[in-house]
């Protein structure tokens, strides 16, 4: 009896040992599961923190459009003109605004129209010269510059051109516009025209560096007041494109109406000497609206959230409200030159940026 009792402990011992190691891996089991399920719930309570960021944001920078229009419809020259940077007000040749309201700020980038290449008027050698600026082959150039022109146009004959043939032999044929644009976005079916060129895009240099490339929407109008160009908006591409503009014309400008907004061609001609002898400035003139196109960016305290959206705006004060909305985008990319101050999300904090829907995918109302 007594071998038999001894026999029996070693067997308890080793089932009491596996035992415990059955438990103690229970035990790690558990603290896996249980981390794994905290690092959920965290990361779901940030992702449910940043959407309740974005979507405040998105009536901040909604607010920002409504203040600006209310600021453009009811601008006085008569007050006196703040300091340079950030404005709380509408002050002509500025492109910046800032609204704070109770529970954050939005910041709106207003360019009028005027500085833009009206796409029904702007010449084939133009818009070559905007495409090229756009990093487009010459040739790739000339042709979509054509093709936009041949798009434009109203038909001279019965007879289909070498473009409408191209475009009715298509697996999915269609016919050309031949007539003045009214949305750019009818620029996407023209021959040679690519989403990347369209909708701006990014790309790295043979230095390794980033590239952006600006959307047409940001080069191009399709407003009929748009005639001439106004240098104290326009994009580098678009100064660029302009008859007797070089490389250095354009930086200069841009350079200079970063500390101080033009007035007058004299001030122009000071900032960028000898350039009246060229005759740059025949394509240039200081008018604004009476459309605009505004960026708006909500910002909350202490969130690195981003949300911007864009609208379209003719503001004429015999309109009802004193303005109509030509078009609105609820997504749009927060613009790459914000002020300094504001261009940096606040440390400390996740930055989430949507997906931009690009220009056309908005509605107007």
């Amino acid at each position: 009896m007594n071998r038999a009792v001894e026999m029996r402990k070693p067997m308890e011992d080793t089932q009491r040992g596996v035992a415990l190691l059955a438990v103690l891996w229970l035990a790690v089991a558990l603290s896996f599961m249980g981390m794994a399920t905290a690092h959920l719930v965290r990361t779901e309570v940030e992702a449910t923190a940043n959407r309740s960021d974005w979507q405040r944001e998105y009536y901040l920078a909604r607010g920002g459009i409504e203040a600006a229009i209310y600021s453009i419809a009811n601008y006085n020259p008569a007050l006196p003109s703040p300091a340079n940077g950030l404005e709380s007000r509408y002050v002509p040749g500025k492109r910046w605004i800032e609204y704070r309201f109770a529970s954050g700020s939005s910041t709106v980038e207003v360019v009028p129209e005027s500085a833009k290449l009206n796409v029904n008027s702007a010449p084939p050698e133009q818009l070559a010269a905007l495409f090229a600026a756009l990093g487009l082959p010459p040739e790739r150039s000339r042709q979509l510059a054509e093709a936009i022109v041949d798009w434009r146009s109203p038909r001279t004959s019965d007879v289909p051109s070498s473009l409408d043939l191209y475009y009715t032999g298509l697996p999915q044929p269609y016919v050309a516009r031949h007539a003045p644009l009214e949305e750019l976005d009818e620029l996407l079916p023209v021959r040679g025209m690519s989403r990347d060129l369209f909708f701006g895009h990014a790309e790295r240099t043979v230095e390794g560096r980033w590239q952006q490339w600006p959307p047409l929407a940001d080069l191009l109008t399709a407003d009929v007041s748009a005639t001439v160009v106004n240098p104290n908006f326009a994009a580098y591409e678009v100064l660029r494109s302009l008859p007797g503009w070089n490389d250095a014309m354009a930086r200069a400008v841009i350079a200079a109406r970063a500390l101080a907004p033009f007035s007058s061609l004299d001030e122009l001609n000071s900032a960028v000497p000898g350039m009246s002898a060229t005759g740059a400035l025949a394509y240039i003139a200081f008018a604004q609206g009476p459309v605009y196109t505004m960026t708006a960016t909500g910002f909350l305290p202490n969130s690195g959230v981003r949300r911007s959206v864009r609208a379209i705006v003719l503001i004429d004060r015999r309109l009802p409200l004193y303005h109509r909305i030509l078009g609105w985008w609820d997504e749009w990319p927060t613009p790459g030159e914000l002020p300094v101050d504001r261009a940096e999300p606040r440390k400390g904090t996740t930055s989430v940026v949507p997906i931009a829907l690009g220009p056309g995918k908005g509605f107007s109302p």
